[in-house]
């Protein structure tokens, strides 16, 4: 366990020690370039020599900063509350789904009913044929539930294709 600790550790060290040695000579060239350590030690002369007006400029622009901050911050809540309203707006396309869910759930249903009695006018219709002698009635009924049953044939049928 120490070994790995030690381990990354030591290769933690080798890359932070790469970097320096990467940035060690740009950072040097942007100084001299634009003569930042010259600028530094005047600027903390003035510093000292003002130290009434180095707080004041420094507790100003730290105020400065809190405003604009406060300021980004409450326009960046209001474009999310904008948003939000937005979200708000789907709620009748969701409607919409529920409706079409529940129409299709009550097709469903009346498709599952005809097949049901489809099958009860199949078993009625096949126990009348069996007899062997029908009467007037016997036929009538059988003609009747026969043409139900086509009806509902034909309606399955219909919603097949659809």
């Amino acid at each position: 366990m120490k070994s790995i600790r030690k381990t990354i550790r030591n290769s933690r060290l080798a890359t932070s020690n790469q970097i320096k040695t990467w940035l060690k000579p740009r950072m040097g060239a942007i100084g001299t370039r634009y003569r930042l350590a010259a600028r530094i030690r005047l600027a903390n002369s003035w510093a000292s020599k003002h130290p009434k007006k180095t707080f004041g400029y420094v507790v100003g622009t730290l105020l400065t900063v809190l405003f604009c901050d406060i300021a980004v911050t409450g326009i960046r809540a209001e474009s999310q509350m904008e948003n939000m309203n937005h979200i708000a707006n789907v709620e009748p396309i969701f409607n919409g789904f529920r409706a079409i869910q529940a129409n299709k759930e009550s097709q469903r249903q009346t498709i599952l009913e005809m097949t049901g009695q489809g099958q009860t006018l199949r078993h009625e219709l096949d126990s009348l044929i069996a007899i062997p002698r029908k009467s007037h009635n016997d036929s009538v009924e059988i003609i009747r539930r026969y043409t139900r049953l086509e009806n509902i044939v034909k309606s399955l049928k219909q919603n097949d294709n659809e």
